[in-house]
């Protein structure tokens, strides 16, 4: 029983101790604030980006290198390199807003 009751004390006081410090406990109905989602969104979204980005950009001067030289020469292989990478980077890059939108509203609702 003596095992039992100053177990319960650690318990007590660790979680006083927790909640003191301001550390939110999980399952918390608190939403986090505007400004730390604003900000864990925008780390996010940014992430998410660049990945897609350079993904977008490595395919894209692929096939628009292969789709140049099956047309014409060095030169056409080039220039379809270099529009099929700008292509794959304004593609990859038009989902910021969305990806933003969708983490800040996550953030708001779940941390």
């Amino acid at each position: 029983m003596k095992f039992v009751s100053s177990g319960l004390a650690v318990a007590m006081l660790a979680s006083t101790l927790v909640m003191s410090n301001g550390v939110v406990l999980p399952g918390t109905a608190e939403a986090a604030s505007r400004g730390y989602c604003q900000d864990y969104a925008e780390r996010k979204a940014t992430k998410k980006t660049n990945k897609k980005v350079l993904r977008n950009t490595l395919i894209g001067a692929g096939a628009g290198a292969i789709l140049g030289s099956i047309l014409g020469g060095k030169r056409t292989t080039a220039f379809g390199a270099a529009g099929g990478a700008a292509t794959g980077m304004a593609v990859g890059g038009s989902k910021w807003n969305q990806y933003y939108r969708d983490y800040y509203a996550f953030c708001r609702r779940e941390l």
